[in-house]
């Protein structure tokens, strides 16, 4: 429980820039979007507040709390799911049964189904670099939401993020089939240095050139960002950060970020981001940080 000092330490904090009272409004609405959770996540009600003590004193915690249930609540169900996962900031190579390997970035969660028949694996949650062993008898097939992607050569990335699916090819081809709203499968063929994008609300791409460089500088250690919208980035250094970084302004999001960083370090990267577009940024702790003007 914050203590009275805590709470006078705010009221002062609010009291001394009106842009802290507007970033914490924004903090505030955030509380809206607990409602989705609210009847599977049982946030203890505080005691009626003694006269003269600030109710603000729960709405701090009890928002933070709120926040990080939203985000761990929900890959529960995939963690149940997975055969293999990564934690925030951890990356895990795994040697299949079959002699392939899967590169887990951080956050992933991946299923995997390999017998005398079959090479099924699903990327349930983040990203994954395969690396797969030749077995014409047994194709290897990576499932991705609605769609699915076949080996064709030697190593391919897949990637879910923000509803979409993204499909590069490292090393010679791949086979990728979306399901389509109607029913019907639409195939592609992608080769090397190209990538392919799907989702349920944006379709299926045109297969693109990219730097495959660049699409697995993860497993380096490294984010690069060419021209990349603020929005995405915040985005992206979530998946390296046990917390949320947060953005409740489109202008903000839309500004644009060159350049390259490292995955170990989100919330020097974060200020580095702050200082270079003359942002700031209201904070619980590490773990809740709202970026403002």
């Amino acid at each position: 429980m914050a203590s009275v000092g805590d709470h006078t330490e705010f009221a002062r904090w609010l009291a001394a820039d009106a842009r802290h009272k507007q970033a914490f409004d924004q903090l505030c609405a955030l509380w809206g979007e607990l409602d989705a959770i609210e009847t599977r996540i049982t946030i203890p009600t505080p005691p009626a507040p003694k006269q003269n003590v600030w109710r603000w004193q729960w709405a701090v915690p009890t928002l933070a709390m709120g926040c990080l249930a939203l985000g761990l609540f929900n890959p529960l169900s995939v963690l149940l799911r997975a055969d293999f996962h990564t934690g925030f900031g951890e990356t895990r190579d795994i040697r299949l049964s079959d002699g392939s390997t899967a590169h887990l970035n951080s956050n992933s969660a991946l299923a995997v189904r390999i017998d005398g028949d079959r090479r099924q694996l699903t990327l349930l949650q983040g990203e994954a670099w395969f690396e797969v062993s030749p077995d014409k008898s047994r194709p290897f097939q990576v499932h991705a939401e609605q769609g699915s992607v076949t080996a064709l050569g030697t190593a391919f990335n897949v990637r879910l993020h923000d509803n979409r699916t993204e499909v590069s090819v490292t090393q010679h081809s791949v086979a990728v089939d979306v399901q389509q709203s109607g029913g019907e499968t639409l195939h592609t063929v992608v080769g090397e240095g190209r990538q392919i994008v799907y989702g349920s609300q944006t379709g299926v791409s045109h297969p693109q050139n990219i730097d495959a460089q660049n699409v697995t500088a993860w497993q380096r250690g490294k984010l690069v960002f060419e021209n990349r919208p603020l929005g995405e980035v915040i985005a992206e250094l979530n998946r390296y950060h046990r917390g949320y970084l947060l953005i409740n302004d489109a202008e903000i999001a839309e500004r644009r970020v060159n350049g390259v960083f490292r995955t170990d370090q989100p919330l020097e990267v974060l200020a580095t981001l702050e200082t270079a577009l003359k942002l700031h940024s209201t904070r619980i702790g590490d773990y809740l940080i709202l970026l403002h003007r």
